[in-house]
């Protein structure tokens, strides 16, 4: 499993001040060290447990996650309260103060990309999380055989992958079979923007 050191020399930005730096369609990375996080870092072998799409409704001066938890299926949150939820599990009052968020943004993304991304995304809103694909994931890795399933029920990283397939940037798939946080952090059109310090959120 990657060591959250790799991540030491990205900037750190209070959530503050990089609100006004995020743009509609940037990437949101997660590594945390709870169970669930461990367990997908392991099987995935990366450093990020976790990925989310950022939405932008300036109008109303709100920045959004689209994401896919298991709790819930595919949602959006605000970030505040997401950053604030990485600083202290909002369901169990357990503090995780080992959690590491990163915003990245894909190079190519355009504003007619966004705009058909945005609506994309929306249509998936509660669709299911899928549980199953951990199970399909862990076989394909011990075995080295089977394809992916692509479905209406998503982890956080195939709602991100449909996402940006469906308007013409796709990620390339993990050759075992899977995408991952991992696989889309490891892409060349994919550039780092900072660390945000949800401590100070």
């Amino acid at each position: 499993m990657a060591n959250l050191d790799e991540l030491n020399h990205i900037p750190k930005v209070q959530y503050p001040l990089l609100r006004d730096t995020i743009e509609a369609g940037d990437l949101l990375f997660y590594a945390g060290d709870d169970d669930i996080s461990m367990l997908i870092r392991e099987v995935t072998k990366s450093i990020w447990s976790h990925i989310g799409i950022i939405f932008k409704i300036e109008n109303l001066d709100r920045i959004l996650l689209l994401e896919s938890v298991e709790s819930f299926g595919v949602r959006l949150i605000p970030i505040s309260r997401y950053i604030k939820g990485v600083g202290e599990d909002m369901e169990q009052n357990e503090a995780k103060p080992n959690a590491r968020l990163v915003i990245a943004r894909h190079t190519k993304l355009t504003e007619a990309h966004i705009r058909a991304l945005i609506n994309f995304g929306l249509d998936q809103i509660a669709q299911p999380y899928d549980l199953e694909e951990i199970r399909r994931i862990m076989q394909r890795i011990r075995t080295g055989e089977g394809k992916a399933v692509r479905d209406r029920a998503y982890m956080c990283s195939e709602l991100v992958f449909e996402c940006f397939d469906a308007v013409g940037l796709g990620f390339e798939y993990n050759p075992l079979g899977f995408i991952s946080p991992q696989d889309i952090w490891a892409s060349e059109d994919v550039k780092v923007i900072a660390e945000i310090e949800h401590t100070e959120a």
